[in-house]
């Protein structure tokens, strides 16, 4: 039976617990019901007649605990998916490399936030499902519009009033199906070690949709006048980091936390070399420091070492791109948002600078096994995607070759 005096009722049942408060109002009291569970996200309403409350909340109570019984796995009823990304960090997302864990851990620390207090049990294809829904609907943050336009890119007006006030920022662009398919892979691997471990009976994830047909390959590259554009807009940057980054990045194809992950101790110059560590698939490799490039570190290294003498605190170790107080390396993104723009250039990625370098390697007779050398791939299936700009170079070798070989038996 529920008590309520004025000022709260609290209801335990087994684990569960009903919180019924009564309040004063113009029009009457009100009564406010909570149902909570550990494990469970509480559940909260608000009826006008205590009766309604009453039988609200044991309705409620009566679908928690049949709920429990969804999961053959008695622990997954105490087991929360923070317990799971608890464990997945200290046993499996410590050993993988830096830049992965940068692109994992956003994902991760989306699902910690927005479903993290949930037990295993509560977890079906359904609730999965609402949240990528969520998501997607919600569009891709990192591309905001522009303040100054409507989402049709016509320029926006004032609305009619006595204020003038502005509509709306335009909707976002849509999350690409590549984010959401991480988004997917994400929670399905805590689910797949929270079997492993036998902390739950079965993955909710395999009763949502799999976002299939994804492009992962990008040959977006600078043209030349494009490649000056960007170039004169970084030179011109008021971040003096922005340059010798997106030079080093276009010079050797590294990645752009490869780049902004370098020390001083990665950088030989007089062997003309800089050491990558912490590369996507794990392993260390060395990258060449050709004449141009090697001239613009060495002048900004000058700056950068002058920058560390005068700070009073020593830094863990010094970067060759550092930020102002050198305790860490520098966060270009703004930096390189504003250049871009100011040179026109759409649809290109930092990332896409790596494609250039590739791409200008194919086009001047790079072999596929040659460029994924300089790229740091272990196989030549991520390289393909260039295989058509080195067209004419194969052409040219098999006519070379027909020449020698064929042309005096015809």
């Amino acid at each position: 039976m529920f008590s309520v005096p004025n000022f709260a009722a609290v209801v335990p049942r087994g684990n569960l617990m009903a919180n019924i408060q009564k309040r004063a109002g113009k029009s009457g009291p009100t009564y406010r019901v909570q149902v909570r569970m550990k494990g469970f996200p509480t559940q909260t309403r608000s009826f006008d007649r205590l009766t309604d409350t009453k039988a609200w909340a044991q309705e409620t109570e009566t679908a928690i605990r049949k709920g429990e019984f969804q999961n053959v796995i008695k622990t997954a009823a105490t087991k929360t998916l923070q317990d799971v990304v608890d464990r997945y960090r200290t046993e499996v997302f410590l050993r993988k490399a830096e830049t992965t864990k940068r692109a994992e851990g956003s994902f991760l620390a989306y699902w910690e936030r927005e479903l993290g207090e949930y037990a295993l049990a509560y977890f079906d294809a359904e609730l999965i499902s609402k949240k990528l829904g969520e998501l997607e609907a919600a569009g891709d943050q990192r591309r905001k519009p522009k303040d100054d336009t409507t989402a049709d890119g016509a320029e926006a007006k004032p609305k009619r009033g006595r204020k003038a006030t502005w509509p709306a920022p335009a909707k976002l662009p849509p999350k690409s199906p590549k984010t959401m398919k991480h988004y997917r892979d994400s929670i399905a691997l805590l689910f797949k070690y929270a079997r492993q471990w036998g902390w739950t009976g079965s993955n909710p994830v395999d009763g949502v949709n799999k976002i299939t047909k994804i492009r992962n390959e990008r040959t977006r590259f600078l043209g030349d006048d494009e490649r000056a554009a960007l170039l004169a807009a970084c030179k011109a940057s008021e971040n003096t980091h922005l340059y010798p980054v997106v030079v080093f990045a276009l010079s050797t194809g590294a990645r752009k936390g490869e780049v902004l992950d370098l020390t001083f101790n990665d950088l030989d110059l007089k062997r003309g070399s800089a050491i990558l560590r912490d590369t996507k698939n794990g392993e260390t490799r060395a990258v060449p420091v050709v004449k141009s490039l090697h001239g613009l570190l060495t002048d900004h290294l000058a700056k950068v070492k002058a920058l560390y003498e005068e700070l009073e605190e020593a830094p863990p170790q010094r970067w060759v791109f550092p930020r102002s107080d050198g305790q860490a390396p520098i966060d270009i993104r703004t930096a390189w948002e504003t250049p871009r723009e100011k040179a026109k250039i759409s649809d290109f990625r930092f990332h896409d600078l790596r494609h250039s370098t590739a791409s200008y390697l194919a086009m001047n007779g790079a072999s596929l096994v040659e460029i994924a050398e300089v790229l740091g791939h272990k196989t030549l299936q991520m390289v393909k995607r260039y295989a058509h700009l080195s067209e004419s170079h194969v052409k040219d070798l098999v006519e070379r070759v027909n020449d020698k070989i064929l042309t005096s038996q015809l």
